[in-house]
């Protein structure tokens, strides 16, 4: 029994050798409806079973909040290394 023919074809991606890794192609529907762009990272997730792949994109931290974080750990910096040998 074919079992791909019950999928959609932009469905089925096909796993290629990418130099000494293997890859799996995400269409450009893929890229634009994730709003990805070349060095975006990502969390994959494996199922228990093994049969599924869940991604999910990392949100970006705008640069007020890494502004904001910056601020708070130089006002906080002797207390940061205080505790970094805990």
């Amino acid at each position: 029994m074919n079992y791909v023919a019950n999928y959609d074809r932009d469905k089925i991606a096909k796993v290629f050798k990418a130099g000494n890794s293997e890859a799996i192609r995400l269409t450009k529907k893929d890229v634009d409806l994730l709003n990805l762009k070349a060095g975006d990272q990502i969390i994959k997730e494996i199922a228990p079973d093994g049969m599924s792949i869940t991604y999910k994109k990392i949100p970006e931290i705008s640069q007020e909040t890494k502004d904001d974080i910056a601020q708070i750990l130089n006002e906080d910096k002797d207390l940061v290394w205080a505790l970094k040998d805990l």
